[in-house]
């Protein structure tokens, strides 16, 4: 009985540790530099955008687009939230991220930008050009 069990905790622990695993997304390979959480970034601050890296999200969003910015859902999820800003892509970072500036209103980690039907979160790293 005690065999049976510590093989069931085994396997119940593999299985944990590969649905963690699949979840999870890379991070920046050179990452830029974190900013507060409650941070507030205004026009010309530039920031990263986590996005899924689906071909929806690739074939709808694409450098020199204007995403609408959203603090927490846009109105059509939920009747409380508001357009706060929008922020124009300036370049992919890799497979999951977006480069932008905010070209108006106040934007903050955590928000959403959409365009469409597709969505990016604002992260909490800002991007800083290596000019």
């Amino acid at each position: 009985m005690k065999r049976r069990t510590a093989i069931l905790s085994l396997l119940a622990a593999m299985v944990m540790t590969t649905a963690v695993h699949a979840v999870t997304y890379p991070f920046l390979s050179s990452v830029p530099a974190h900013m507060a959480h409650d941070a507030v970034l205004r026009a010309g601050a530039r920031l990263c955008l986590f996005q899924s890296g689906t071909m929806d999200v690739k074939n709808t969003i694409h450098v020199d687009d204007v995403l609408t910015v959203y603090r927490g859902y846009p109105p059509s999820f939920v009747t409380n939230s508001g357009e706060v800003g929008k922020v124009r892509i300036l370049a992919t970072l890799g497979d999951y991220y977006f480069r932008g500036e905010v070209v108006e209103g106040e934007v903050q980690p955590g928000n959403l930008a959409k365009k469409g039907a597709v969505a990016c979160f604002v992260t909490s790293l800002v991007y800083r050009d290596q000019r």
